[in-house]
């Protein structure tokens, strides 16, 4: 997954398949679904079947721009490896979610429910074991006022972040067992709590350093 290769794989794969089922598609194509798995919006065939290949194309070169203008590129060197891990699993990410959901507009037996908190879950499992790699930039990571200005608070809240992302998507990967009622709110509840918490963590030790005047 640190190849660069590995994205473009991805995205020519997410074109290729949409591709071979265009004409099996329905004019309307659903696009977003609430907790119980049931459709509540929908899009044109020509946009629900190239919008997520492009911005996963735009994404993957865009990224790199981003990190060529970040005025703090020079750290990137020390996460090199993890930055297009990163990014492919991005890439990775979007292109099964576009599977998903060309699948169920095809009529495939896929409970969106389920199978999108399941994914998730699994993004954020990935992300808090990359998490404490990545080094202070603009474009990646726990970016707060606190996390951008200390780098010993950097640090300290990507540790966090790194147990608080796997703890959420290990719970939103076993919500999915509970029924559709609750399903939901505990899955969102954990992702939110994990992405949260890290960032408030860092407003707490930036005033600790701030009174003991260390970095």
């Amino acid at each position: 997954m640190s190849r660069k290769w590995v994205g473009a794989v991805v995205i020519a794969g997410m074109v290729l398949f949409t591709l071979a089922v265009w004409r099996d598609l329905p004019e309307r194509i659903p696009t977003h679904w609430n907790f119980r798995g049931e459709v509540n919006d929908w899009s044109s065939r020509a946009f629900g079947a190239f919008f997520a290949p492009v911005l996963a194309l735009l994404l993957w070169l865009g990224l790199p721009v981003l990190r060529r203008l970040d005025p703090r590129r020079q750290n990137y060197e020390r996460f090199d490896a993890t930055f297009i891990t990163l990014v492919n699993c991005i890439v990775l990410f979007m292109g099964a979610m576009h599977g998903m959901m060309l699948g169920s507009a095809l009529g495939w037996p896929i409970d969106m429910g389920r199978a999108a908190f399941t994914l998730i879950g699994v993004a954020f499992i990935v992300l808090g074991n990359f998490l404490p790699r990545v080094r202070s930039n603009w474009w990646m990571g726990v970016r707060t006022p606190w996390t951008l200005e200390n780098e010993r608070v950097w640090r300290e809240t990507h540790r966090l972040a790194g147990w608080t992302f796997v703890g959420a998507g290990v719970i939103a990967i076993v919500a999915v067992a509970l029924p559709a009622p609750l399903r939901g709110p505990v899955a969102l509840g954990a992702l939110m709590i994990g992405g949260l918490l890290p960032a408030a963590w860092s407003y707490v030790l930036w005033r600790r350093y701030q009174r003991e005047g260390t970095t």
